[in-house]
């Protein structure tokens, strides 16, 4: 029925979507920004005084321009301009109707079939129009950037007529639109430094960094701007200074990312949900780690509060890997899964895991006592990983339950992961039972990566590092992927119960990221991960 609107190379490839691996009843719930800019200031503000009268962007010069290649957060936003989503998801994570190259589709009964149809009347800025080969080509290139890695491992092929793109999926997933947010380019420029694009803006032809309005876009009449100049700063504090001064005009920021910048809170901010998922797994191959009640119970050990202190409110706790806004978010399996210490004791009592001694340990009780001593690994190079890791073992130690913190570099943070244990400097092996991890997930909330039982045909792409042989995870994943709209939150809940009664997964909560412009310039802006410069046309811009 029609509707409107791969790989690690190695385990460092693979963790490259681990984002700092190192730095389900109920309905959505209110937590999503109103899009009111933000201002952290004590004091009443005026606006903020133009330098040089002039739109600008920064860019990044040793960082590609290639849409679907381009992971410098700057030259993406440059990009956003120039190239069209094949799909528009606003911060719900949902099909935004009209906005995009695609119009409509239809699927078949299985899932696995999807026909895209196309909005043909959209040029190219050398003057041919958008056809279905454009968009096949555009997203054969992704499934094999690194930008969109794992995204769609299940394609299977991709064809096309004029007007309409054709794609085959290995295994059904009615969600599958909402991986297309993203860019074409015109077939046969992908090697270009600079591809072809469709997009309101092009690179002047006269004149070096410098976009200029396309006549013949949709929007051309409504940009806000005609001329964006486009700087060329690669140091964090001349971007920070040039931003400032206002020699930049927007800037996007990873506030939990080691380039953070802190731009000044006289600036105003809109921040926009990511579906970047912090994380707790388990070694299940440990002595502690295999007991699927004991990593229920320690799932009431995190306190998702102190993750939105720590991320300064630029991320959102939550028990259930999905973000809250979403329309099948499980609110009240949610309220009933957060932080609670006296809940986490009672299921380990009930475990028979007590303090048998009375030496102020818990211990367990398995022919003889044995104490409550995991050990979690967390990259070193996040204050947020490392704040979480800390006060989970704080919390713990309350009740007789020790977490011995190891905080490691990202390389012998991965190697552990990759080997299950810790390799010493006397070259001894240390078991680690509990790691803190990061990952994008993709826009359908899908974990399969994550879950799936790893094996040697799947170890490129497998991001599970449990030694789980569970693999009754697929069927529950499946199940949601497939699913229709009536069943797709029941599906999900499922999933999610199964999740959380075993505890291989806990989920932490979701970051966010910040869009700043200066104060009292622009007005308009309705930021979405996947385009924070989405619907530019109808920002209002005072250079004056």
């Amino acid at each position: 029925m029609k509707q409107r609107i791969r790989q690690w190379t190695a385990v460092l490839c693979a963790l490259a979507l681990l984002l700092a691996l190192a730095g389900c009843t109920g309905g959505r719930t209110d937590e999503k920004d109103s899009g009111l800019p933000e201002s952290t200031g004590g004091k009443d503000v005026e606006k903020a005084d133009a330098v040089d009268n002039i739109f600008s962007l920064n860019s990044h010069p040793k960082y590609s321009f290639r849409p679907t290649v381009a992971t410098n957060h700057a030259n993406q936003l440059v990009c956003d301009l120039i190239y069209e989503n094949m799909l528009e998801l606003d911060d719900n994570f949902e099909v935004i109707e009209g906005a995009g190259l695609i119009t409509s589709w239809s699927v078949s009964a299985d899932g696995k079939a999807w026909t895209f149809y196309i909005d043909t009347e959209h040029m190219f800025h050398d003057g041919s129009f958008v056809t279905g080969n454009d968009l096949r080509m555009s997203l054969e290139n992704a499934i094999h950037a690194d930008r969109f890695q794992g995204r769609f491992a299940s394609v299977q092929g991709v064809g096309y007529d004029k007007d309409y793109m054709v794609v085959t999926l290995g295994i059904p997933n009615t969600q599958f639109y909402k991986l297309l947010n993203i860019p074409v380019c015109k077939a046969g420029t992908f090697g270009d430094d600079h591809p072809i694009g469709s997009g309101p803006y092009t690179w002047d032809p006269e004149v070096e960094n410098k976009l200029i309005a396309f006549e013949h876009h949709p929007d051309y009449d409504h940009l806000p701007v005609k001329e964006i100049y486009i700087q060329q700063l690669t140091e964090a504090a001349d971007i920070l200074s040039a931003f400032e001064d206002g020699l930049i005009d927007v800037v996007v920021n990873d506030p939990s990312s080691i380039t953070n910048l802190g731009y000044a809170s006289t600036n105003e901010k809109r921040t926009f949900y990511t579906t970047n998922l912090h994380f707790v797994a388990f070694n299940e191959e440990t002595t502690l780690g295999r007991y699927s009640n004991i990593r229920a119970a320690l799932s009431y050990a995190f306190d998702r509060s102190y993750f939105e202190e720590l991320t300064r409110g630029n991320g959102v706790g939550t028990p259930i890997p999905m973000v809250p806004t979403v329309d099948i978010y499980p609110t009240a399996m949610a309220n009933s899964h957060g932080y609670d210490m006296e809940r986490c004791l009672r299921i380990l009592n009930n475990y028979g895991i007590t303090d048998f001694d009375e030496d102020g340990k818990l211990e367990l009780a398995t022919g003889s006592a044995q104490e409550m001593d995991m050990t979690m690994i967390v990259p070193a190079d996040s204050s947020v990983k490392a704040g979480m890791a800390h006060r989970f073992a704080a919390d713990l130690a309350e009740i007789g339950f020790t977490i011995n913190v190891r905080e490691m570099t990202w390389a012998d943070y991965t190697k552990a992961l990759e080997d299950g244990y810790i390799t010493e400097k006397d070259e001894t092996k240390t078991p680690f039972d509990i790691y803190y991890g990061e990952v994008k997930l993709r826009n359908d909330f899908d974990l399969t990566e994550l879950l799936q039982v790893r094996t040697e045909d799947n170890e490129d792409s497998n991001i599970n590092f449990t030694r789980s042989t569970d693999r009754t995870f697929e069927n529950y994943i499946n199940a949601y992927l497939s699913a229709n709209d009536a069943t797709r939150a029941q599906r999900y809940e499922e999933l999610c119960q199964y999740l959380l009664d075993t505890g291989s997964l806990i989920s932490i909560g979701f970051e966010k990221q910040e869009i700043f412009t200066h104060r009292g310039v622009v007005k308009g802006v309705d930021p979405n991960a996947g385009n924070p410069l989405y619907n530019f046309a109808n920002w209002e811009i005072d250079l004056d």
